[in-house]
Formats: C-alpha cells, sequence, structure tokens
C-alpha cells in the first residue's frame, strides 16, 4: 500500500509539474515575442519616414552629385543616432548603395551592392522587406527593414535600416531562459547557446540551402542539422527532441506573426523529474507519519478503556481539542482574509499604475480644482465652489475624451473638425500644464477671448500644451519665467500668439524646427518630434504654424479658420 500511494504520488505530482512548466514556458514565449516583435515592428515606418527627405530623392536623381551624396549621408548618420538602429542607408533600383550612416566609417556601405538580398527585392516591388542575416560588409548580424522610395507611382530606390537584436541573448541568458528564434527553413539565429547559432534543427533540403549560400544571410552556413532525431510527442505529452549530443530537451515553440520567424523554449525533461521525486518522497513521509500517528492515537485509545474514568477523560479531550480547532480556524480564516485583502491591493495597485501615465495631468488639475473648492465652501463661497464643480465635470469629459483620443490613435482616424471656442481649449490647455507651471514657477497671461476656429478641440489642445512646454522649457535657467499668449481675427481667419522670455532661437534652429528627430533638448529629454506632430495637427486642420524671435524669447504663430462666436 505505501509504495502504491508513493507511486500514485510521484505519477500524480510528474504530470502537474509538466503541466505547469509547459503553461509557463506558453507564458514566457508569449511575453518574449511580444517583447521582440516590439523592438522590431516599432521601427517598421522608419525607412518611410526617412524617405520622405528630398536629398534622398535628389541624389537617386543625380547619384554623381557630390553635394548631394554628402548632403544625405550627413542626414542618414543624423536619422541613425536619433532613432537607435545600427544603421540607415539608401539603395538605387540596381542593388547599389548611394548613401549610408556609417559612410565616414571603415565598413561603409556606399558602393556595396545589395541587389542580392531579400529585403531590397522586396521592397523595389513596392512591399516593405523584412530579413535577418549576418552583415556581407560588416560580418554583424541584424534585423534588415526595406521600404520602397517612390516618385510618383514607381519605385525609384529603397531605404533599408538594420537593427541590432543580439541584447536579447544576454537578456535571456541572464534570466536563465534558453531561448532561440529560427527563420522559416528553420535556421536558429538567436539562442542562448552559441554552438548553435546558425544551425538547422532538420537537415536542410538542398533547394534552401541553395538559397541561404545565394543570399549570404548567414555566411558560410553549416548544413549538419542540430537535432539527431525529428521532434515527437513523448508518453508524458510534452514534444522532446533529441540533440546530436545525445541531450534530450522539451521544446515548446510560438510563431512570430508575419515576420515568418518562431521562437523556440528549450527545457530540461529532469527537472519535472525532480520536482515530483521529491514530491513523491514527501507524501511517503507524511503516509508513513499518518500511519505512525494512527498507531499511537489505537494505542493511547485502548489505554484510555483500561481506565475506569477513561470516558469522562476522553470527553474532555475531545471537548479541549474541538475548542483548539475552533480557535485555529478562526486564526487561519483571518489569516485568508488579510491575504486576499493584500491581493485585491496588489490587483488595484497594478491596475492604477497601468493608467497614471495617461491621466496624471487631468488628475493633478483635477486636485487643484478640488482643493479649491473646498476652500469656497469654508468660505461660503458656494458660486465660485459650484463654478470649480462645474470645470471638475468637464476635466472628467476631458479625461474621456483622452481615452477616445488613443483609440482613435490607435485605429490611425484623422481627428474630428468643428467648432472650436478658443476659451474652452486655452482653459483646459492651462489646467493641464498647470501642475508644471507651478513646479517651475512659470507665470502664463492670457486675455478672454470669444473667438472660435474650426478644428478639433482635443487635438488643438494638445498643441498648445506642446506649444506651452516647449516656451517653459526654454526658459529652465531664466530668473523670470513669464509666458504671454494673444489672439488677433480677420473675417476669415484667427491668430494665436504664444511668446516666451527665453534665449530665444538661433538661425540654424529655425531652418529645421519642424522637422522629425530635430531637437536642441539633451539627450533623454526628447526625440524632437513634438513639434513635428502639433505641425502636422495644425495643417490637418488648415491652418498654418511659424515661429520667430520676439526679442527677447520666440514667438510661435497659429493661424486658424475663423467660426462665428
Amino acid at each position: 500500500m505505501w509504495l502504491a500511494v508513493v507511486w500514485g504520488a510521484y505519477t500524480w505530482f510528474h504530470r502537474a509539474a509538466l503541466q505547469t512548466a509547459a503553461q509557463q514556458t506558453t507564458a514566457t514565449l508569449q511575453l518574449q515575442v511580444r517583447d521582440l516583435l516590439g523592438s522590431v515592428e516599432k521601427f517598421e515606418h522608419l525607412p518611410y519616414l526617412v524617405g520622405a527627405e528630398r536629398s534622398l530623392s535628389a541624389l537617386l536623381q543625380s547619384p554623381q552629385d557630390s553635394g548631394l551624396t554628402d548632403q544625405a549621408n550627413r542626414y542618414l548618420a543624423f536619422a541613425q543616432q536619433r532613432s537607435d538602429v545600427a544603421a540607415i542607408y539608401l539603395i538605387d533600383p540596381q542593388g547599389k548603395t548611394l548613401a549610408a550612416s556609417n559612410w565616414a566609417t571603415s565598413s561603409s556601405f556606399v558602393g556595396k551592392n545589395y541587389g542580392f538580398r531579400p529585403y531590397f527585392q522586396s521592397a523595389i516591388r513596392g512591399e516593405t522587406g523584412f530579413f535577418y542575416g549576418v552583415g556581407v560588409t560588416t560580418g554583424e548580424p541584424g534585423a534588415f527593414i526595406g521600404a520602397p522610395l517612390y516618385a510618383g507611382q514607381a519605385v525609384v530606390g529603397v531605404v533599408a535600416i538594420k537593427i541590432d537584436l543580439a541584447a536579447f541573448e544576454g537578456k535571456w541568458r541572464e534570466a536563465g531562459q534558453n531561448i532561440a528564434i529560427a527563420d522559416t527553413h528553420g535556421v536558429i539565429f538567436l539562442t542562448t547557446e552559441p554552438a548553435w547559432r546558425y544551425r538547422s534543427l532538420r537537415p536542410l533540403p538542398p533547394p534552401a540551402l541553395q538559397l541561404l549560400r545565394r543570399t549570404q544571410q548567414y555566411g558560410d552556413i553549416d548544413p549538419s542539422a542540430l537535432a539527431r532525431t525529428e521532434t515527437s510527442t513523448s508518453r508524458d505529452g510534452m514534444p522532446r527532441l533529441t540533440l546530436e549530443d545525445d541531450r534530450s530537451v522539451f521544446v515548446q515553440s510560438q510563431a512570430m506573426g508575419k515576420l515568418g520567424w518562431e521562437m523556440l523554449y528549450f527545457s530540461d525533461p529532469a527537472i519535472p523529474h525532480r520536482q515530483a521525486l521529491l514530491a513523491a518522497e514527501l507524501a511517503g513521509m507524511a503516509l508513513a507519519l499518518v500511519m505512525l500517528g494512527a498507531a499511537l492515537v489505537w494505542q493511547y485509545r485502548r489505554r484510555l478503556h483500561e481506565r475506569l474514568a477513561s470516558q469522562r477523560q476522553l470527553a474532555q479531550i475531545v471537548s479541549e481539542l474541538d475548542q483548539r480547532i475552533a480557535e485555529r480556524t478562526t486564526h487561519l480564516t483571518a489569516a485568508n482574509d488579510v491575504a486576499v485583502q493584500t491581493g485585491k491591493l496588489a490587483a488595484l495597485g497594478q491596475m492604477a499604475a497601468s493608467i497614471s501615465h495617461e491621466i496624471s495631468q487631468p488628475l493633478a488639475a483635477l486636485h487643484t480644482l478640488a482643493g479649491n473648492a473646498s476652500a469656497f465652501l469654508a468660505r461660503n463661497d458656494a458660486r465660485s465652489a459650484s463654478s470649480n464643480l462645474q470645470l471638475i465635470a468637464e476635466l472628467c469629459t476631458r479625461m474621456g475624451s483622452i481615452i477616445g483620443e488613443l483609440k482613435t490613435f490607435a485605429r490611425k482616424e484623422s481627428g474630428r473638425l468643428g467648432m472650436a471656442p478658443l476659451q474652452q481649449v486655452m482653459t483646459s490647455s492651462l489646467m493641464l500644464i498647470d501642475p508644471l507651471r507651478k513646479a517651475t514657477g512659470t507665470r502664463i497671461e492670457v486675455p478672454p477671448t470669444d473667438l472660435g476656429v474650426w478644428g478639433d478641440t482635443i487635438r488643438l489642445e494638445q498643441v498648445m500644451v506642446n506649444l506651452l512646454r516647449n516656451g517653459i522649457d526654454a526658459m529652465e535657467h531664466q530668473p523670470e519665467r513669464l509666458i504671454e499668449i494673444g489672439f488677433s481675427a480677420t473675417a476669415s481667419l484667427v491668430a494665436i500668439t504664444i511668446r516666451d522670455h527665453g534665449p530665444g532661437l538661433n538661425e540654424d534652429v529655425m531652418e529645421h524646427l519642424f522637422e522629425p528627430f530635430f531637437t536642441t533638448k539633451p539627450s533623454g529629454k526628447g526625440l524632437g518630434l513634438g513639434l513635428s506632430l502639433s505641425h502636422a495637427i495644425v495643417l490637418e486642420m488648415g491652418g498654418t504654424i511659424r515661429a520667430e524671435n520676439a526679442h527677447p524669447g520666440a514667438r510661435f504663430e497659429l493661424t486658424l479658420p475663423r467660426t462665428p462666436p
């Protein structure tokens, strides 16, 4: 009986350990796939954005122009530094590289022909090309994204970027995770096991091997298979693989979407076995203790029956035992309630952390308005308190609009244009910027107005908040910080001016102010996209935005179509 119980415990715990390991591996794969896909897909549109630079199109039309070549090289180097990719380069329709971010290095791509690379062939057909391989020039691996560059309806060139994914190997290794990434042919190119790199789990068919060698995807690839046997489902229900060194491993996989890659997770079958063996040993010890306890109870009860006062003593013992059980049950119930409450608080903390980033500014404004309302009520100023409560209600509507804007942005829809009263726009913008204004000691002067413009209220508030933040940042080292806002109008247009009292803008900055990735802020304080996005929003509303020096400071002027008050 004892052996049967131990064997049953081992079987049950081994199955449970396998199921737990499979679930944990699946969750890990899903998390790591999202992480790696995010690192690649966040740069998917970068080649298209870089390709909008006019000097690149001009160089494709005049490839012998040294001035255009130098301008394109410097722009690509600037974009590479701002985006933190490994390289960005421009390729003509024949596959020759005309300009590259690494033009000044010994491993420059300029002059090299990459027409044989699959990412170039996809891009020249008008598609976005994804490819992972070893660089034929640098010898360093990376993920390549190629995008077509159009002149009218024709593809006149390709903009390509290279992304370094090697850091993922170190991160997996530090976490103790044996993870690998395999391409569509089953060749592993990212792995925590260096000896597995550029090896296929299974024998490569001759056409696949010829393709890999023709494209030089992995250099001189080793054609021998890494696995000695095919993947099979063992009697324990887990996919098992025997490697060339006779090691047996569990392997689970997760597809990686449009990239066509597959993430593999390798685990040691001995781990669930050891866990089940330990659990079976504990179960055997517990059973032995139970049997010993049962023998002791039997002996104890026999002696009690041998005594004249056994019934009274037994009743007393049972009563005391019941009391102790009740007390212990009460303690356990209380402890369980505390644990449940702690779990709830932890869940609430996670939920609060996940949304705080998006609504921190409206919440700060709500805090200020609520404090003012309390002060008005303390002074019996019900009218002012009611006004503040109305503003709080509007700000709650504003937070709902922010969430709606996030959904609109996620669906890549255009903003909704309509009548936007400037007084409402300025009130909401000043409430959102108020915590930063107070923290920096900035004074903002804005007159009342009944003017209205044709636009999207939320997106116009986004532009105003961005310009006010830039103005506050520009006066970081000024003893007195002042921003002046003004309004003027004609029959058809409304002009809004925002002037700071900072050091102003030099001529070089003025030329590139609204370009993507351009910023005068130090590294870590901005990517140079704020003014570029504001410029795009104003243009979408049918308006204009320009900047000039005001001596002292800088002045931004927005013009938008006018609507009736």
